[in-house]
């Protein structure tokens, strides 16, 4: 189906970006837990929610919501002027204004939350962030609509690339110079501003450039658009960045939780720099998860009945596609992490606390893909309830379950209050798609996940008993080869126990590298 063709090219483009940008982001946490240690890790995770959480609304959430607006209300090749959806760019801008200024007014309460007052100008300059993201959020809104993701991509690894040099190179002059390890917040935030008037200038480039080669116009107004714009934006939000507002939880909670726990105030910083090592892995396990989500935003057209057979194929793939995917990346993380953990942070501090993490790489990818594929069905609003009812589930269960085992009992919270929230959407999904063999599919691929992690994990083991964790050398090539067996099993198994029916088969087959590895004869004829 060529319907389904274009949103997986678009999810393998935005994949290929964010895994680049995910990289290019845990290049520079090395260097910095290395140079300033886990406190100066503590000082970058303690703002970086509010950080990523900006990035992250301007690169999925916002633009998934105006282009969720424009599908609904535009003809496919529209030509969308800025004159004539402006009224989209500035309620933006407004609700950009008004975030930047409650986050500045309420700096000195959350810190306070925090138990950490140095934190207090880091977190007034991050509000200076939700000024620019309306423009790049808008923007990337359009070309998603018109499923432009390279252009998209771009702006992306443009906007990382600018943010992470500024970052290593602050660290490195901060190190040398024997500065605080408190200026790392402050310089963090500078090195994100610049990285979004880059990702801005590329936007703006290639609107202009774009928006010559149709000729229809289309007109949207207030009225009309506000209410499903508004709501798209907070579902939108809330499930893309959902990791992040975790995260954001932990930053309120865990501090003077640990203290609780029989933690100094220094013993619960450390603690806390050793848990947060955990959250850069998730996000790059979700970066599949993100870009299918944002790929199948334009795919998902309920209101035209005409389209809800192909719309009902393109759900039921979606929801295959991500289980199995992120199962296997979730998993393969628990595999490795041994190895993983002393080859980035030169000790296996947290490994059991950061495998218990990895868990979210599945329950958050599964909660993106079924939000989306949820208000395809009309169910919009209802989604705010219960993704609000996950976080008042991990407060609650990190305020009890800190106390007793300390950063293991973070990671069980997050864990216990995603998987509430995944069984929930699915049974919600379910009830409303027919969908032949999936229970059947669940237990193929579940069985193939196992496989793969029982080899992995066992490898794990061996290689452990032979080489020592400081030979960080030897440490990464055991890592590429596990990640290497673990994806060739999955994909072996995905061609000889037929995981996938014909079509879906067919429609995977578009990706290049899977017509390579058939070419190759690698990947067996189907």
């Amino acid at each position: 189906m060529s319907n389904s063709s274009a949103w997986i090219k678009g999810t393998v483009i935005l994949t290929i970006a964010a895994l680049i940008g995910k990289v290019l982001g845990m290049v520079y946490r090395i260097p910095l837990q290395n140079l300033a240690g886990d406190e100066g890790l503590y000082v970058y995770q303690q703002i970086y929610p509010v950080i990523s959480l900006a990035l992250m609304l301007s690169i999925y959430s916002l633009p998934s919501a105006f282009s969720h607006v424009l599908t609904y209300y535009t003809p496919k090749n529209a030509q969308i002027r800025f004159k004539n959806v402006s009224v989209v760019f500035y309620l933006l801008v407004t609700l950009g204004f008004m975030v930047a200024l409650t986050l500045y007014v309420s700096s000195p309460l959350l810190v306070n939350l925090m138990g950490d007052d140095r934190l207090l100008i880091p977190f007034k300059m991050t509000s200076l962030l939700f000024l620019l993201i309306p423009i790049t959020a808008f923007f990337r809104g359009y070309f998603q609509f018109k499923q432009q993701e390279a252009i998209i991509a771009l702006s992306q690894v443009t906007e990382q690339l600018i943010r992470v040099l500024l970052i290593v190179v602050s660290t490195i002059i901060i190190v040398n110079y024997g500065l605080s390890i408190y200026n790392i917040g402050w310089l963090a935030t500078v090195a994100t501003l610049v990285g979004v008037v880059f990702a801005i200038l590329v936007l703006l480039f290639f609107y202009f450039k774009y928006r010559k080669t149709s000729e229809e116009t289309v007109s949207l107004k207030l009225k009309k658009v506000l209410v499903p714009l508004i709501t798209g934006m907070v579902i939108y939000s809330l499930t893309h960045v959902l990791h992040l507002i975790v995260q954001l939880v932990d930053v309120l909670t865990m501090v003077n939780s640990l203290k609780e726990f029989g933690n100094t105030f220094t013993e619960a910083v450390v603690s806390k720099g050793v848990y947060d090592r955990g959250n850069p892995l998730v996000q790059l396990g979700l970066v599949f998860g993100s870009a299918l989500a944002l790929s199948i935003v334009p795919a998902i057209q309920m209101n035209e009945p005409s389209k809800q057979k192909v719309t009902a194929w393109n759900q039921v793939f979606a929801f295959k596609l991500t289980f199995l995917f992120s199962l296997s990346a979730a998993f393969g993380l628990v595999a490795i992490m041994p190895v993983l953990n002393p080859l980035f942070y030169l000790s296996s501090d947290g490994t059991v606390a950061i495998q218990l993490m990895m868990v979210l790489v599945f329950l958050f990818s599964m909660i993106m893909t079924l939000s989306v594929l949820l208000q395809g069905h009309g169910i919009r609003v209802a989604q705010v309830k219960w993704l609000a009812l996950l976080l008042v589930v991990k407060w609650m269960l990190n305020i009890l379950l800190i106390q007793q085992f300390g950063i293991i009992g973070a990671s069980l919270a997050s864990v216990i209050a995603a998987g509430l929230i995944v069984i929930v959407f699915y049974r919600l999904w379910s009830s409303r798609v027919e969908a032949k063999g999936i229970n059947r599919f669940l237990v193929k691929a579940s069985a193939v996940v196992l496989l793969m992690t029982t080899v992995i994990y066992s490898l794990n083991l061996l290689a452990r008993y032979f080489v020592a964790l400081d030979e960080r050398l030897l440490l990464l090539l055991i890592v590429i080869a596990l990640c290497f067996i673990g994806a060739v099993i999955v994909l072996y198994c995905i061609d000889r126990i037929k995981l996938f029916t014909d079509e879906e088969q067919a429609a995977i087959n578009t990706i290049p590298l899977i017509k390579k590895l058939r070419k190759l004869g690698k990947y067996g004829a189907h």
